[in-house]
């Protein structure tokens, strides 16, 4: 059940990411709201919530559904979605834009998808089954104490800011180098693949990390309790030295 639910997810996604890198090459168009301080909504992230909403409940008329956009209550079986995480690398023309979906059961996170189109990447996982691309399983760095590069994102919330500049702080003054993806569930993925050491997301809402959540558990990595609402998460290799550095200071 987990499989075809999984691959019919992908494949959701993968069509609702086609229109929005349709939109991204002319976004110049597009209106734009905003929820608060730099917290942008687009055309494009109501329409592409939309597609996805119409196309879970065609599949699974029984799922519940919980969007960043539309709202909902996240009552099991349910699905949880981004339609666009990293909205403001959307609107700003860079890359580092994704959809991310997760279908959450009585257990948790059971399946989780997150496509970034405009590197034409799509990673994904199953509870139990392992975090795959192209049908190869991931395979984060290993854990590792020195010269260490770290994913932090930072929603610019004032509750937030000691936390981000405690990290910042920390993980330079030990010569590890951080970078700011601009995505909550792109950069926990990155952490997933081997492209960063570690991902730190503070004060973050359900839909932007559950799916990047399930992705990295599945990948083998420590992973924060899961985000069912909003909290702090983190990602990195078991045995690694963030384990001190990345547990939310809050």
């Amino acid at each position: 059940m987990q499989q075809e639910i999984l691959t019919t997810a992908r494949m959701i996604a993968e069509e609702a990411g086609a229109y929005a890198l349709e939109v991204f090459h002319d976004r110049d168009k597009l209106q734009i709201g905003s929820k608060g301080l730099l917290d942008y909504v687009s055309e494009a992230d109501c329409e592409v919530e939309r597609r996805i909403k119409q196309a879970l409940s065609e599949a699974f008329p029984e799922h519940g559904f919980k969007g960043e956009e539309t709202g909902g209550e996240l009552t099991p079986p349910c699905w949880v979605i981004d339609p666009i995480d990293g909205t403001t690398n959307y609107l700003y023309g860079r890359p580092d834009f994704c959809i991310s979906m997760a279908f959450v059961d009585e257990q948790g996170p059971a399946v989780a998808v997150v496509h970034a189109p405009f590197h034409r990447r799509t990673i994904y996982a199953a509870r139990g089954i392992g975090a795959f691309e192209d049908g190869k399983r991931l395979r984060p760095r290993q854990a590792c104490d020195h010269e260490l590069v770290v994913n932090l994102c930072f929603n610019y919330k004032q509750e937030n800011n000691l936390d981000f500049l405690n990290k910042v702080n920390r993980l330079v003054s030990e010569q590890h180098q951080i970078r700011i993806c601009g995505s909550a569930a792109w950069g926990l993925c990155q952490a997933a693949t081997g492209q960063v050491d570690g991902a730190y997301n503070g004060c973050v809402n359900s839909w932007d990390v559950l799916a990047g959540q399930l992705i990295c558990a599945e990948a083998g990595l420590e992973v924060a309790p899961y985000v069912y609402e909003q909290g702090s998460v983190y990602a990195y290799p078991k045995g690694s030295v963030l384990s001190d550095i990345l547990v939310p200071y809050l």
